[in-house]
């Protein structure tokens, strides 16, 4: 692809608007780890089978630092899974995100209301008995053909005390028992502590013993390598994603020192890789700079975000 140049002043040139509006937009970027978690996913959902019901499904905890491209990884997965797989549906993934500081009917009300079940009430009232939601949701998963659901901002449980948490994660555990199909909960770094719930519960450590044999955890880590064949790859299939084509020889991640202290800045964080470059390569078209990326372009779209937040 051949420089663009684009003269004007006006930033909001439908030229640069389209340009940007295709570069901000989220896309899938493949990492070895990311392709491993696919993997697993798809495995997981071979579990179900409608002539074949088993008694014991496994499920997932996938975990990693904020930035490090989880809930990207699970909801990309489900569009790549619909657009590979010939016999795919819609309903073969079922996302769901925990709401703030809901206690385990409220979060299955909220799953309720999302799959469209006529008689689950917003208000579900205080007294109406919380297996028979179980079951209500169960059934509805079952009877729209769901091969995994997945259950974002899993540490927001967080937010509640151990006896809430209690409620919850055994609520998980009866969700998959009664419809037989695998969860997997996606949360931050260290939300397996969401088991140390205290006095609130006589035997923790065979709370902590079922979790862990029902739902194994997947740990998505950063990049520390700068060396890394794969890393390399993985910065030039980003600007690549980014309309710029440029050799290996005169890209900005050709130097060891670029790549060392693009991995600090960064923390090695996938989500944080992706945002710094798409912004380094804003900074071009908005400025109408010759399309290369260099360390001084990276600082500015750096300074940028450290005034803005990541």
């Amino acid at each position: 692809m051949e420089n663009t140049t684009i003269i004007t002043t006006n930033p909001f040139n439908p030229v640069i608007r389209q340009r940007l509006g295709s570069l901000l937009m989220e896309k899938y970027m493949h990492t070895p780890k990311n392709g491993e978690l696919w993997c697993l996913l798809e495995d997981l959902m071979f579990q179900v089978s409608p002539t074949n019901i088993k008694s014991k499904v496994m499920g997932c905890l996938i975990t990693g630092d904020p930035h490090s491209g989880k809930t990207t990884a699970v909801r990309q997965f489900k569009k790549a899974y619909l657009e590979n797989v010939p016999e795919a549906r819609d309903n073969d993934v079922f996302l769901f995100q925990i709401p703030s500081r809901a206690r385990l009917k409220g979060v299955l009300t909220k799953m309720g209301r999302q799959l469209k079940i006529p008689d689950i009430s917003p208000n579900t009232r205080y007294g109406y008995p919380t297996y028979i939601l179980v079951e209500k949701v169960a059934a509805k998963l079952w009877k729209n053909g769901v091969k995994l659901v997945i259950i974002d901002e899993f540490q927001k449980l967080f937010e509640l005390p151990g006896e809430n948490r209690i409620e919850i994660l055994s609520g998980f555990n009866d969700l998959v028992n009664e419809s037989h199909i695998p969860i997997i909960l996606v949360g931050i770094a260290g939300v397996d502590r969401i088991l140390d719930v205290g006095n609130y519960h006589n035997d923790e450590s065979n709370l902590r013993g079922k979790f862990c044999s029902r739902f194994m955890e997947f740990k998505l880590g950063a990049w520390n390598d700068p060396n890394n064949p794969q890393f390399v790859a993985f910065l030039q299939m980003i600007l690549e994603d980014c309309g710029f084509t440029t050799s290996h020889h005169n890209a900005f991640y050709s130097k060891e020192e670029n790549r060392k202290w693009f991995l600090e800045v960064t923390e090695g964080l996938t989500g944080k890789i992706i945002h710094l470059i798409k912004w380094a390569v804003r900074y071009i078209i908005r400025n109408n700079l010759p399309e290369r990326i260099t360390r001084d372009v990276i600082e500015q779209g750096l300074k940028y975000i450290q005034a803005n937040g990541w």
